[in-house]
């Protein structure tokens, strides 16, 4: 008789434990998926070295359209 308890204890756990999992993958499923901070990070230096490169690029700028001293 004991032994049929606790079979049905553990049957009611695992059910729980089932629901529980099944309730947390369902709202992990509807989170948005974030970027890790790195790759954000990454991608900002990128973009800010890509600004650089422009206006150093950029012909119209003081500093290429005019012959600039060499100094030591």
């Amino acid at each position: 008789m004991i032994m049929h308890l606790d079979e049905q204890l553990v049957r009611e756990r695992l059910e729980e434990a089932r629901a529980f999992a099944a309730r947390t993958a369902l709202i992990r499923s509807l989170r948005p998926v974030r970027r890790p901070v790195r790759v954000a990070v990454g991608a900002a230096l990128i973009k800010i070295g890509r600004w650089l490169a422009g206006q150093a690029a950029n012909p119209t700028s003081k500093r290429t359209s005019q012959p600039g001293r060499v100094t030591a």
